[in-house]
């Protein structure tokens, strides 16, 4: 099980933000996004969440891990869908067995290491992005403003040592949002 890092997620959509969502012209921040993205799953009460993680950055999400079956990796998505506010829902989730601990703390150590590697390059000025490994596979995701940070964060990623593949899902967004 991935317990450890993905029901994480619940807790801290949770705990970060709380802004009022009813009738804002502008779209809600990443950290109120994120929890009624939260709050709808755990209000479904469906178990498969638990080995699902969640992004939020501007009005996009991905959503990595792992599921059982493909029934499951579509309801995700269409729940996550469902949130108002939400406008591009990225699912890489992937379908199997998600007790391989091994592969997990592989995954979690991968997610370290790029983190460590992101701030070296870019030190304070780290774009708006994030990203999640799962079966090695690096997804990048999130905002960059200029072309040179997109090229440049997938260019640390592929550097790191372990990464199997990188899935670009940045978006340059000269303004920031």
């Amino acid at each position: 099980m991935r317990a450890a890092s993905t029901a994480g997620f619940f807790f801290a959509a949770v705990l970060f933000g709380g802004a009022n969502l009813s009738g804002a012209a502008d779209p809600p921040p990443d950290s109120a996004l994120r929890q009624a993205v939260a709050t709808r799953m755990l209000d479904a009460r469906a178990s498969f969440f638990a080995d699902i993680q969640l992004d939020v950055i501007g009005s996009d999400a991905l959503l990595t891990g792992r599921v059982k079956s493909l029934q499951d990796k579509a309801r995700a998505s269409a729940l996550v869908r469902s949130v108002p506010g939400v406008q591009t829902v990225i699912n890489e989730i992937h379908v199997g067995a998600s007790d391989d601990m091994k592969r997990i703390a592989e995954d979690l150590l991968l997610e370290r290491q790029v983190r460590t590697a992101m701030l070296d390059a870019f030190a304070a000025r780290l774009p708006a992005l994030n990203w999640r490994a799962t079966d090695g596979i690096v997804y990048v995701f999130g905002q960059a403003k200029t072309e040179w940070e997109h090229n440049r964060a997938l260019a640390v990623v592929r550097q790191v040592q372990g990464v199997a593949q990188v899935v670009d899902h940045l978006r340059i967004v000269p303004n920031g949002g």
